[in-house]
């Protein structure tokens, strides 16, 4: 039962890393001047998706923890990674859909949407950090 937290992240990690790689292209776009194609929807769709997982993540990894260890926060460093990427996922779904539902030409919205889920993909990583030594002392052994 362990495994379904580390699997659906991993899923879901190939969905943020392709979300990325279309914000990239939007910023290439808008700020550097590049005339390359952006699918504006399946950014959306997609990010709205990637947060949706991770949130699912984060309630699936605790009640499995609880479940088969019996308590929930026992892997400190990978919770407060879990928990310092609540906020950063707030804000990266309220800005998102604030500008997909109201299209405007915008400067700082963007980039502040792009410097926090830059950010976020960062504590993502440290999570994927953590997470690997968990399951390589707890998973694999």
């Amino acid at each position: 039962m362990l495994w379904i937290h580390p699997i659906l992240q991993a899923l879901v990690l190939i969905a943020a890393f392709y979300v990325f790689f279309l914000g990239v292209q939007r910023f290439r776009s808008a700020h550097l001047g590049h005339r390359v194609p952006f699918n504006w929807k399946r950014h959306v769709v997609l990010g709205r998706w990637v947060i949706i997982g991770w949130l699912l993540g984060l309630v699936v990894g605790m009640m499995v923890v609880n479940a088969e260890m019996g308590m929930t926060g026992i892997f400190v460093d990978h919770y407060q990674g879990g928990m310092a990427m609540t906020p950063l996922m707030f804000i990266a779904y309220v800005t998102g859909t604030y500008m997909d539902r109201r299209k405007a030409k915008r400067t700082a919205m963007p980039l502040v949407h792009a410097a926090n889920n830059v950010l976020l993909l960062g504590v993502v990583l440290y999570q994927v950090y953590t997470g690997w030594l968990i399951v390589s002392n707890f998973l694999l052994n």
